[in-house]
């Protein structure tokens, strides 16, 4: 294979007596273009026929790796680079949004590390997506038989001799193919950490239940009756529930409230104060 190789970029820098004066004429501009372009030496020795050569399979792959985080990709280090990325989005993005919500501690802790978690991976998800795009991107170019390009304002395609193909395939099989494995591997990781992330916060409410941070809690129609009726009807519950109130007031500095402050429905209902509700104090 590899005398397949260097005999077809021979060919290329070799012009043959009997070529015809267009075809002569195409090969002597095409080898001084890339000597005044290119300012390192190329890492392959020819290049694909009438084919622009930013638009040759090499090429944009060589592209690909200059642009930012494609190359985490080729490093061994992938999987590490990925654990630095969820931390950093972790501690300086998701704990503090989510914080914002599940501020009750130690009470919510599992549920401020579940959906800031969540929050996390949700985002890193798309990203791994956008890598492996771009990198399947250019194994289906080297991989085709043909190469699509664009000239003239026209859509072409020029299909590959049997050295180009023969490079552009061992390329694939050996630089290509196995970063997409790894990034498949990443997708389904992170898939699965999405699903027992979610499985835990249904779990955390399951055995909590009641007991449960009321957080994010809001009650309508008949759920609100409900709950109105059990309040008078069971003074476990009630009690429970005062106690609630009267933990979280006292975490926030703020004085005891009425239960419906946490809710800007019920505080709009409850009228007075501009419509912020009789006894909340804003």
């Amino acid at each position: 294979m590899l005398s397949i190789v260097a005999s077809s970029a021979l060919s290329l820098r070799t012009v043959q007596p009997a070529i015809g004066g267009a075809r002569l004429g195409v090969r002597a501009r095409a080898l001084p273009l890339m000597q005044e372009t290119d300012t390192k030496p190329a890492p392959f020795s020819f290049f694909q026929q009438n084919v622009p050569e930013d638009q040759q399979p090499v090429v944009e792959l060589q592209n690909l790796r200059q642009q930012a985080f494609y190359d985490w990709v080729d490093d061994d280090d992938y999987g590490g680079k990925l654990r630095n990325l969820w931390i950093g989005i972790m501690f300086f993005f998701s704990l503090p949004i989510s914080y914002a919500t599940y501020d009750q501690l130690p009470y919510e802790l599992p549920q401020l590390f579940l959906s800031a978690n969540l929050g996390t991976l949700a985002v890193m998800l798309p990203f791994i997506v956008r890598l492996r795009v771009g990198w399947g991107f250019v194994s289906k170019r080297l991989r085709a038989k043909a190469s699509y390009y664009e000239a003239e304002q026209r859509g072409l395609l020029a299909r590959k001799d049997r050295e180009t193909q023969t490079r552009d395939r061992l390329i694939e099989k050996t630089e290509v193919a196995p970063n997409l494995r790894r990034i498949d591997a990443s997708i389904a990781a992170t898939i699965a950490a999405l699903f027992v992330t979610l499985a835990s916060a249904e779990a955390v409410t399951v055995l909590e239940g009641e007991n449960g941070p009321s957080t994010l809690k809001t009650l309508s129609g008949d759920a609100a009756i409900d709950y109105t009726n059990r309040l008078r009807g069971d003074d476990a519950f009630a009690a429970r529930e005062q106690a609630r109130a009267q933990r979280k007031a006292d975490e926030n500095g703020e004085g005891v409230k009425p239960a419906y402050c946490d809710s800007r429905y019920y505080k709009i209902l409850a009228g007075g104060n501009g419509q912020g509700g009789v006894g909340c104090g804003d």
